[in-house]
């Protein structure tokens, strides 16, 4: 035997018996409430590779030759604990940890900032974060009235704005990505938000990034991201059922706009979940019914949903994962987009305005994880999102929009005080939009059929034109997160995208990546110090590429082919300092201070104009609303946040605040921009084929340029003063609750401040005159150039909108509770001529079968 194979065999018995000395260190991780930590850090060297993560049942095994040891166990947004141990040879010692919550608000943990969990304190951008406390509390049946209460976010018409990087655009795509459980869930054709398809009853948390996030986020995260993140089972079921009844009051300032008589507009619903675990599975399901008589004339709704969610933990194959979310929603009801005009016939429609409506909409979520013992993490999720919208004009479409991310995970402890964590991966989407295939269409089929023989096809009226609509992304991303010295978090992300419309590429738009940098410092204990700059990306959606309808009178929404994409940066420095009175204190918090700078490129708006062809006798007069690049355009301000919680023997007081300060700059205010009619081609604002004279603002026409050929961003603005459409640049939020045994006391305010700009056309004389009122068919802007200008006269500050709730809790699985809305029956309006419910009343009931520690 030669004695290479003496040395291999000696080698082979030395290291077994080696091995067969070595000591073990087992054991379990568990949260306060008895459920086992996934993913907690159990380290004793991790440089020579004496560390484990915790599996999905919390266990772990590290094994280390015998020795005097400290073993730590570390998780986000926990208090860190550390054994020390002796271990002899052979050894197999047993220890099992519950990990502690930090007892910091700053320290809750967020997902959205990076696509991993992490303490917000340690997030380089602003970001919010919404309980789902708020949620039930006051009876939200929808996720964007809830969203509405986060500090420096509002919504009009369904459209998130944050921080004053959008206005008002009905339908017209979206700058914040609306996320449902970290994947978008707007739509292939309008890429609007579907924010009631979102399970209210089974939400944990909400989280808002306030700035751009394209480079993580991809198109559509121009100005943030909204992302609602779904609860768990634990290890006590969960199951509730709530219902709630209520009606609305009429108006207080102008009584005339009640227009029911007799019983009151109503409104009543339910809505169940229920979470648990059995065995190695995690079961989430939930359904929901809410039917709205509405507070304005023929919009009463009604809408039913389901939802299941269930995850697969494997036994067999340490770290692997997998489960489906299905949810299907049906609504149904009428709905208007022009009201009648402005005054005692406020909330009621233009006549023969009214659309009835029927629509489905449904996902599939299948999902796959896998890590290993050294935190190598794969994910791969797809969704199919639905949306079926059939109405009684005839103009639906049938979208499809299908949506993959497959990324790669990994955090890195190069030394004891230099950790990184690395992701990166490859997504996509896929729409796909058609026009019903049995639109409503009453037309015999005689008659129908000599339509046919005679024209060669049949004119139906197609939302988006005759013809299907493809659109394609691609995209590839990487991040790497580093935290130094246990102080310093610095970000550093890069993001490429690829689009293909209808033929439509973006390769001369984005031919570079999107770039996303931060830092964070902890310049003390409680005190964090931070920067960021964020670039980002958004493409047209369908609807303001192809749309082709009309909303009531003479006016039509039109088509734009030529629109470009917007293209942007954020940038914003701000400090968090956390406080806490004493070591032992139950009184806690942290204020949040920041600046921002938030500019955008080839912004696109919906301006008023003539985009098609006049032709009198027929009654076509070609004016109505398309959307166009507008130009550059600037916002910079402050906002501050404030958390607060405490307590006082039994009673328990949270609160959360904000205010925002945005002020706004359109830089083509003065300077000529291209607007394009429906037909691709190039529009003077004359009278020849261009505007309307009498419907843009020539008072703000720079001196020496032709109003017949050229027109401004200041030209299309009712305000004198240089700022943007549709922005109030003062913003108010307050989110408190009061709790003592088995009463509570909910509480939100909302100052939303006037919005000084609006659309010119709107408060010009081509719209509030008599003659061209009657002409085009409509009065809705009647009466509100005389309804703003009461304002102003008035030194009008802005909207004041208070919720209140009580609740009372009889026994501890049953509450119900009595909310009162817009407590001040504030009238107002979120964009012109819309007004907002007047104040309500509601009965909920909730009773909770089991309820989780």
């Amino acid at each position: 035997m030669s004695c290479k194979i003496y040395f291999v065999l000696i080698s082979s018995i030395f290291a077994a018996l080696v091995k067969a000395q070595n000591a073990k260190v087992i054991g379990v991780v568990k949260e306060e409430n008895g459920d086992p930590l996934v993913s907690a850090n159990v380290i004793i060297d991790a440089a020579k590779g004496w560390a484990a993560v915790t599996d999905f049942d919390g266990k772990f095994e590290i094994s280390v030759p015998p020795g005097s040891y400290t073993v730590s166990f570390k998780y986000v947004g926990k208090e860190e604990q550390n054994i020390k141990v002796t271990l002899s040879p052979g050894e197999v010692k047993t220890l099992n940890v519950t990990l502690a919550e930090k007892q910091q608000i700053i320290d809750v943990v967020v997902v959205t900032g990076s696509k991993y969990e992490k303490k917000l304190s340690e997030e380089t951008v602003s970001l919010e974060v919404l309980k789902s406390d708020v949620i039930n509390n006051q009876n939200v049946t929808s996720v964007d009235n809830a969203v509405q209460k986060i500090p420096s976010v509002t919504i009009a018409d369904g459209q998130a704005n944050i921080r004053g990087g959008s206005g008002w655009s009905y339908g017209a795509g979206s700058r914040v990505a609306v996320l449902y459980d970290d994947l978008l869930i707007t739509t292939a054709d309008a890429d609007d938000a579907k924010w009631g398809m979102i399970p209210v009853e089974n939400i944990e948390q909400i989280e808002v990034l306030k700035g751009a996030a394209s480079s993580i986020y991809g198109s559509g995260a121009l100005n943030g991201v909204i992302n609602t993140r779904m609860a768990y089972p634990t290890e006590d079921p969960f199951t509730r059922l709530q219902t709630y009844v209520g009606f609305y009051e009429g108006p207080t300032r102008t009584r005339s706009m009640k227009w029911w008589q007799g019983n009151p507009q109503y409104f009543a619903g339910f809505n169940f979940g229920d979470r648990r675990k059995i065995g190695q599975w995690d079961i989430i399901t939930g359904t929901a019914y809410n039917n709205d008589r509405g507070w304005l004339d023929s919009s009463d709704s009604q809408d039913f949903r389901v939802n299941a969610k269930i995850r697969h933990r494997f036994k067999k194959v340490t770290g692997l994962t997998a489960g489906a979310n299905v949810l299907a929603m049906w609504s149904w009801g009428k709905t208007f987009f022009l009201w009648d005009s402005v005054g005692p016939k406020g909330m009621r429609p233009l006549p023969n305005t009214i659309t009835k409506y029927d629509n489905s909409r449904y996902i599939v979520d299948p999902f796959v994880t896998c890590y290993d013992s050294k935190n190598n993490k794969f994910t791969f999720r797809y969704r199919w999102l639905n949306s079926s919208n059939v109405n009684s004009t005839g103009q639906g479409s049938i979208a499809h929009r299908h949506i993959f991310d497959v990324s790669y995970q990994r955090p890195f402890e190069i030394k004891e005080n230099i950790k990184l964590n690395f992701i990166a991966g490859v997504g996509g989407r896929i729409d796909r939009i058609a026009p019903p295939k049995n639109p409503n269409d009453l037309t015999p089929d005689s008659i129908r059929q000599k339509i046919i023989d005679s024209l060669g096809y049949y004119p139906i009226p197609y939302l988006y034109g005759d013809k299907k609509h493809r659109g394609n992304n691609a995209s590839i991303y990487a991040q790497v997160d580093g935290k130094f010295f246990d102080r310093l978090n610095v970000t550093l992300g890069l993001r490429w995208e690829y689009f293909n419309v209808d033929g439509r590429n973006s390769l001369k738009d984005l031919p570079y990546p999107l770039l996303r940098l931060g830092i964070n410092y902890q310049a003390a204990k409680a005190t964090y110090v931070r920067g960021s700059f964020g670039q980002g990306f958004r493409y047209p959606s369908i609807a303001e590429l192809f749309v082709t309808t009309k909303v009531g009178g003479a006016l039509e929404i039109f088509p734009n082919v030529n629109l470009k994409p917007e293209k942007g940066y954020s940038a914003e420095i701000g400090v968090k300092q956390g406080f806490k009175f004493g070591k032992n204190s139950r009184t806690m918090g942290y204020v949040d201070v920041a600046g921002f700078w938030n500019q955008f490129d080839n912004m696109m708006e919906f301006i008023f104009g003539q985009f098609g062809k006049f032709d009198f006798l027929a009654g076509k007069y070609g004016v109505g609303f398309s959307s166009q690049n507008v130009g550059d355009t600037r916002i910079l301000g402050v906002d501050g946040a404030l958390g607060f919680q405490t307590f006082a023997g039994p009673v328990e007081f949270n609160l959360l605040g904000g205010y925002t300060y945005i002020s706004t700059t359109a830089l083509n205010w003065d300077k000529p921009i291209i607007i394009y009619n429906s037909e691709g081609d190039t529009i003077k604002p004359s009278n020849e084929g261009g505007f309307a004279q009498t419907s843009y603002n020539n008072a703000n026409a720079p001196a020496g340029l032709d109003t017949n050929q050229y027109i401004t961003y200041g030209m299309l603005s009712s305000s004198s003063k240089n700022m943007l459409k549709y922005r109030p640049d003062h913003q108010f939020k307050l989110i408190f609750n009061i709790i003592h045994k088995r009463f509570e006391v909910n509480m939100d305010y909302q100052f939303i401040a006037y919005q000084k700009n609006i659309d010119y056309a709107f408060v010009s004389p081509f719209f509030a005159g008599v003659p061209v009122s009657a002409v085009l068919g409509i009065q809705s802007f009647r009466g509100l150039y005389e309804y703003r200008k009461e304002l102003e006269r008035r030194n009008y500050k802005g909207d004041n909108i208070l919720n209140i709730a009580l609740g009372y809790k009889p026994i501890d699985n049953f509450k119900m509770s009595f909310i009162i809305k817009n407590v001040l029956n504030w009238e107002w309006m979120p964009r012109p001529g819309r007004f907002e419910a007047p104040r309500s009343y509601t009965l909920q009931v909730a009773y909770y079968f089991r309820t989780a520690k």
